[in-house]
C-alpha cells in the first residue's frame, strides 16, 4: 500500500514506513501496560519489540508517526484495505497506538486526519473504518473527532483479561 520511500509531513509530524531500528521507540510504548490495555497482546519485552519492529518494517500497512523536531517515533498507524463484501469501492481500516507520554497534544488526531485526507483523494475510496473496545473512551473520542459515526457495537474478545468478552465499537465514515 505504501512504498518503502513513503514520507508524509504534517505541521508537526513525519509519517513514514517503519524501520527495524525503530524498535527502541516501539518498545517505549508497547511495553507499557496502560498503553496496550485494549490491544490484543500483552506488553512487549525488548526482544519482542525488536522482532515486531522488523516485522512492521516489512509490512506495508504500518506507518511510523515521528516528531518533526527530532524524528522520534511516538506512535504508529495501521492502514489496511479491507474486503467489504459485494460493495464497490475501497474500504480501509485505520488503527493507531501512541506513546502515552505524548497524549493530549493532538498527535493522534493530526496523523489520522492526514492519512484519512490522503485516502479520500483516491476517488475509489468509499469507506474508512476503525474499531475499539467500548471502554476505551480516548479512542472513541478520537474517532468522533475524525468525523466517524458509530456504525455498530458487538461482542468481541476482552483483551484486558477482565472478562471473556467485551463490548466493541466500530466507527466509520463513507463517501457521500
Amino acid at each position: 500500500m505504501f512504498s518503502m520511500t513513503f514520507r508524509y509531513v504534517t505541521r508537526r509530524l513525519i509519517i513514514r514506513r517503519m524501520y527495524p531500528d525503530d524498535w527502541k521507540d516501539l518498545y517505549a510504548y508497547l511495553s507499557d501496560p496502560d498503553t496496550v490495555r485494549y490491544e490484543p497482546y500483552q506488553p512487549y519485552t525488548r526482544e519482542e519489540a525488536q522482532l515486531e519492529a522488523a516485522n512492521r518494517a516489512n509490512c506495508e500497512e504500518f506507518l511510523a508517526v515521528c516528531l518533526l523536531t527530532n524524528g522520534r517515533m511516538i506512535g504508529n498507524l495501521y492502514l489496511s484495505r479491507q474486503n467489504d463484501g459485494d460493495k464497490q469501492g475501497n474500504v480501509y481500516e485505520l488503527g493507531y497506538i501512541f506513546n502515552r507520554r505524548y497524549r493530549g497534544k493532538n498527535y493522534a488526531f493530526e496523523s489520522c486526519d492526514a492519512m484519512m485526507k490522503l485516502l479520500w483523494k483516491d476517488p475509489e475510496t468509499s469507506k474508512i473504518l476503525a474499531e475499539c473496545d467500548a471502554r476505551n473512551a480516548r479512542s472513541r473520542h478520537l474517532m468522533e473527532r475524525l468525523g466517524m459515526q458509530l456504525e455498530e457495537t458487538f461482542l468481541g474478545e476482552d483483551y484486558t483479561g477482565a472478562d471473556k468478552q467485551a463490548l466493541h465499537c466500530r466507527y466509520s465514515c463513507v463517501r457521500n
